[in-house]
């Protein structure tokens, strides 16, 4: 009588938990494109995360005459792959590499993300990237630099500009990389691979929406860093 008072017991919890105690949802998200655009000829890389072992990655045809959003490229990766950056060759501007918007998909099954990406033969240097600086509330320097977006790898933003100027930023707490809270931020200029340049900065490293802030001083003293689009989009 116990033991089937038990069995029922145990019946009952897996009607009522059914699939959330054993296997969590399947997911597939691919990371933002840090580029205005992609140039035709240079290896276009994938960044993504998943908890799928395996997906399928395809690059497909913009949905125009002759192509009509056909696949070009597909291959199966583990998720390992995806979430490191998995790099997919393309060709110079030609017939068969045409200009346009292609679309990345990432997909197992009916779990699935896709991204647009438009792709030209040149790099578009469209985007506004600032570094605003405040004292008591007040701003009393701005820079603003054309760039084709922003690079995210390892904890360091790199921007390059048109002139092949590198800005990269980065933050450390005790020795170890820090995205938000107490860190010294760093900005610094490289030209032809050599640092020229560089500014120390020390506050509280926080994001609001779709730009960094550095508070110093409790707030009343900041640095601000923003990247826009020419219509003042801003850019994630």
């Amino acid at each position: 009588m116990i033991m089937k008072k038990i069995i029922t017991f145990l019946i009952i919890l897996i009607l009522a938990f059914p699939v959330g105690v054993s296997a969590a949802e399947k997911y597939i998200s691919i990371d933002p494109y840090p580029f205005s655009t992609h140039v035709l000829g240079e290896d276009l890389v994938i960044y993504g995360k998943t908890n799928i072992a395996y997906v399928n990655i395809g690059l497909y045809y913009p949905d125009i005459p002759g192509f009509y959003g056909y696949a070009k490229y597909i291959m199966t990766i583990s998720a390992k792959e995806l979430r490191e950056g998995y790099s997919i060759p393309t060709d110079a501007l030609s017939d068969r590499w045409p200009e346009g918007t292609w679309k990345v998909i990432v997909q197992s099954g009916t779990t699935v993300d896709e991204l647009y990406i438009p792709m030209t033969a040149q790099p578009s240097y469209n985007r506004y990237f600032r570094i605003a600086e405040y004292a008591s509330d007040t701003l009393v320097n701005v820079k603003t630099y054309l760039c084709r977006g922003i690079e995210k790898k390892n904890g360091v933003l790199k921007i390059t500009l048109e002139d092949g100027t590198e800005i990269r930023i980065f933050s450390w707490n005790n020795l170890a990389p820090s995205t938000k809270g107490t860190t010294q931020l760093f900005i610094a200029t490289y030209e032809n691979g050599y640092m020229t340049d560089v500014k120390t900065y020390k506050g509280n490293l926080v994001k609001h929406g779709n730009h960094v802030r550095l508070n110093i001083n409790e707030g009343s003293d900041r640095l601000e860093i923003f990247c826009w689009e020419e219509n003042l989009i801003p850019v994630n």
